[in-house]
């Protein structure tokens, strides 16, 4: 009897799978492979196909670049430049009486912007007039006092008192005079309730979110205004963790622009630290848009050139993870296959980087890679397949 006879049946049941995964992975444009075809030799993660296999039909490599000096693709989003913005809100309860300035105006610093009638204001007012009025009264109540002591009728205790009462009038008055000089608003006599907001600081009236007869107050979560330089904005860009250590501030970060143009924006600060949720290091660049290309809130894709570091950079679909270890399989040429176990690093724009592992002018398998990882699985059934293909049982064997 022949001893491959009995391996015969589980030999072709092993291969099974595979040839199904090769049907699904041909398409419907092709012929499916069929029993006749070679069977691949898997050893120690070494795959050689017979030259006439169907099975490489399946199988596309590309070859890796050398470095990692590939454009990095990041999403960015363009904001206010922070020191040269201001978002104003109304300091107290009110309502909006008038409006001074319109979007897109250039203000000055101090400058009204609108006027907001409040009574909380409107007391703080009434409080300095009166105690303007109390230290006036305090100063002549004083002065008479020190009169009378000088001609030996008042007593020291009643010039004491004379002079801590004024002193007292003193602080109240300058509370509140300090009270409506901060809000804007502390002229004389007058008791208006008009609370002016003003702009702290010379640039554009960029954004206004108010309307007269609209209640406002020191709680409110949007501003009232924003004053800033719609000329010089931050470009906020994500960085993965991997990648983070490698952008340092001063390199160039290249962001295409609607009109097809691209404008160039220098990378200043990269954040100590990741954003907990999202898992990336967030880094600030300046942009230059005297051409208002970009606007405020706007979301774009950056690019900055990373120097290169040694190592590949491949495709991404090159590597798999198999039980959380990242491989690849390299086309050696002739039909024949390895698996290699690799450490690759995002670099963006569907490309990753590995720092060692593959020589520059490899070609990684980027099509059909789970097909040479199913061989590989089954390497104890290919091996007997292989070995039984050999044998004049298992090839054409006459009835």
């Amino acid at each position: 009897m022949n001893p491959h006879a009995a391996t015969q049946p589980r030999a072709r049941r092993a291969l099974l799978p595979a040839l199904l995964a090769l049907a699904l992975l041909s398409g419907c444009g092709r012929e499916p492979a069929t029993y006749s075809d070679g069977a691949p030799v898997v050893s120690a993660g070494q795959i050689q196909f017979p030259a006439d296999s169907r099975q490489l039909d399946v199988l596309r490599s590309e070859a890796v670049s050398e470095g990692a000096s590939a454009s990095l693709q990041l999403p960015g989003r363009v904001v206010w430049d922070e020191t040269r913005t201001s978002a104003l809100r109304a300091p107290l309860p009110g309502q909006v009486s008038r409006i001074e300035a319109q979007p897109g105006q250039k203000v000055k610093a101090g400058q009204v912007i609108a006027w907001i009638t409040s009574p909380e204001f409107g007391q703080a007012q009434a409080e300095g007039v009166r105690g303007r009025a109390e230290l006036q009264q305090a100063r002549r109540e004083l002065e008479r006092t020190r009169e009378l002591h000088a001609a030996g009728v008042a007593s020291g205790r009643e010039l004491d008192e004379a002079e801590a009462h004024f002193a007292g009038s003193q602080a109240d008055h300058a509370r509140a005079a300090a009270f409506a000089t901060a809000y804007g608003n502390g002229n004389g006599n007058r008791v208006d309730q008009r609370l002016p907001l003003r702009a702290p600081i010379d640039g554009v009236l960029v954004e206004r979110r108010m309307s007269p007869g609209m209640n406002v107050g020191p709680d409110g979560e949007q501003p009232l205004a924003v004053i800033g330089d719609p000329d010089r904005l931050w470009l906020l860009l994500d960085i993965p963790e991997s990648l983070a250590g490698r952008l340092q501030p001063g390199m160039t970060v290249r962001v295409p622009a609607a009109d097809g143009s691209t404008l160039q924006a220098t990378l200043r600060h990269v954040d100590d630290f990741v954003d907990s949720e999202r898992r990336v290091v967030q880094a600030r660049a300046e942009l230059d848009n005297h051409g208002r290309s970009f606007k405020a809130g706007q979301y774009v894709r950056a690019q900055v050139a990373l120097p290169a570091q040694g190592g590949v950079s491949l495709p991404d679909a090159a590597v798999l993870l198999i039980d959380g270890k990242q491989v690849v399989f390299v086309d050696e040429g002739k039909g024949h296959y390895a698996r290699r176990a690799v450490q690759a690093e995002e670099l963006g724009d569907g490309r990753l980087w590995v720092r060692e592992g593959l020589a520059a002018g490899s070609r990684v398998v980027v099509e059909g890679g789970l097909l040479l990882q199913q061989l590989v699985d089954s390497a104890p059934a290919s091996a007997m397949a292989a070995s039984a293909t050999a044998a004049p049982a298992m090839g054409h064997a006459a009835p």
